[in-house]
Order: structure tokens, then C-alpha cells, then sequence
């Protein structure tokens, strides 16, 4: 069998619980890792594939969010991702989006609005010859949310691991799957509110507005 060849892979947010455990499952590749908290990584020429994962959220009434904390949602969220798509060209692209962006809740209108932007971007790259993977999870049980527990308490089992999203990542690095939507249940409730979105809207109120 033919020895695979290392891969040279860019992860931001590096230093975060899904970076982390993607890094564990990657142990034959070049891995180059940015994250705020990380010196600057030197990057090869060639980029096979980039790991769009830095995130930032504030959930709360848009009339309760400043313009800087806007302002930062966007840029952490969308434009860094998409700035750093283009220096680096990479081959493959993995975008760890939201299923937020699909299946909006109450609080979460900016972070949603700036990872639809996200997921949109990957989609119209694909078109430029770029292999897109948009990454819309539910809530993972990451440092994300670890100043929110009662929130992933309320949400139980829809609450995912970041190893479980790792290794759905890692298994589509070679294929062209065009999206992950976990977990299953908000995966079909966001399937369900293309089609009705009125009734999904209303049943978001009693299930799913927990922030």
C-alpha cells in the first residue's frame, strides 16, 4: 500500500477543544497552529488544507451589544477566516461554522448573522475550485461555553463533544462532503424550518431559546 503523504494543515484557534482533538487524530501531518496565545507558525509555500476554527460569541439582545462587541463577532468569526482563505489558497477548505446560522434562537443574532456569513463564503468558494467542508455544530461542550453551564445543562442532549466533531472532521479531510450538521436533531430541525419556517420558528420558542 502506498504510503500517505504528511499533509501541510493550518488550524486557528488552535489552543481551543476542537482544535485540540483534531490535533491528537492528525499525528502524521504538518500541522501549523495559530491561535492569539501562539507565536506567529512559519508557513510553507503550499497549504493543503486550512482549518477556519477560531470563534467568538456573545449572546444577548442586539439593542444590549455595543458596536466594538459587533465588531469583534464579525471579525473573529468571518472576516479573519476569510482574510487568511485568501493569503494562504489553500486546497481544502474547513470552515467550523454554526448551526446557529441555519436554526437562529433568541440572543444569538449577531454570532448567527456572522457565521451564515461564514458558511455563504465556503459555499461561493466552491465555485472558484475551492473543496469546501462548512462545520455547523449544535453546542459542544468546549471552553466556548464554560461560563454558560447552565446552558449546556438545559440543552442536554443536544450538547456534542469536541472529540465527536474531531472525528467527524478528520474522516471528510479527503472527500468532498460538502457539510457536517450536528447534531442530528437540529441537523433536521434545520432541515424542517427551510421548508416550514413559521412553524419551526414558533417551536424554537418553547425548545430550542435556551441562552
Amino acid at each position: 500500500m502506498k504510503k500517505k503523504s504528511a499533509r501541510n494543515i493550518v488550524i486557528t484557534g488552535a489552543t481551543g477543544d476542537i482544535a485540540q482533538a483534531m490535533i491528537k487524530r492528525l499525528p502524521g501531518d504538518n500541522l501549523y497552529l495559530m491561535s492569539r496565545s501562539l507565536p506567529e507558525p512559519e508557513l510553507p509555500e503550499k497549504i493543503d488544507i486550512l482549518v477556519n476554527n477560531s470563534g467568538f460569541g456573545l449572546f444577548d439582545n442586539l439593542t444590549n451589544l455595543s458596536d466594538d462587541q459587533v465588531d469583534e463577532m464579525f471579525k473573529v468569526n468571518t472576516l479573519d477566516a476569510i482574510k487568511l482563505t485568501r493569503k494562504l489558497k489553500p486546497t481544502k477548505l474547513v470552515n467550523i461554522a454554526s448551526i446557529s446560522a441555519k436554526l437562529p434562537t433568541k440572543k444569538a443574532s449577531v454570532y448567527a448573522a456572522s457565521k451564515a456569513a461564514l458558511i455563504v463564503f465556503g459555499e461561493a468558494l466552491r465555485f472558484e475550485g475551492v473543496n469546501v467542508l462548512n462545520v455547523n455544530t449544535g453546542p459542544v461542550s468546549t471552553k466556548f461555553h464554560a461560563a454558560r453551564p447552565d446552558y449546556l445543562r438545559k440543552v442536554g442532549s443536544y450538547v456534542l463533544t469536541a472529540d465527536v466533531v474531531a472525528e467527524k472532521i478528520v474522516k471528510n479531510l479527503d472527500t468532498h462532503k460538502r457539510e457536517l450538521n450536528l447534531p442530528w436533531q437540529l441537523a433536521f430541525a434545520s432541515k424542517l424550518r427551510a421548508i416550514f419556517p413559521g412553524l419551526v420558528d414558533t417551536m424554537s420558542q418553547r425548545f430550542f431559546n435556551y441562552k
